[in-house]
């Protein structure tokens, strides 16, 4: 079992499970927290850290999610965080 690596973060109008398939991460790598359109807030992941995902989130339409996912995974090296270690 790998360890979860990105908290998929959904909002409104788009669900969290959608979010590995358009930055081409695996599934089982994630964790989502998605949102309630109820009561109009997230819901918990079940994870009490959640500082040590790197967060994937809804961008604006037309950019492109894996060259924004190498740019989240480069300033996580820069900042001494390799997400190869979890």
């Amino acid at each position: 079992m790998n360890w979860p690596k990105y908290l998929c973060i959904g909002n409104d109008k788009i669900e969290a499970e959608w979010l590995p398939r358009w930055y081409g991460v695996p599934h089982d790598e994630c964790v989502f927290r998605r949102y309630n359109k109820l009561f109009k807030q997230h819901e918990g992941t079940g994870y009490p850290d959640t500082s040590i995902f790197i967060k994937l989130k809804p961008l604006p339409k037309g950019t492109n999610y894996k060259q924004h996912l190498n740019i989240l995974k480069t300033e996580r090296l820069l900042n001494g965080n390799d997400v190869r270690e979890y």
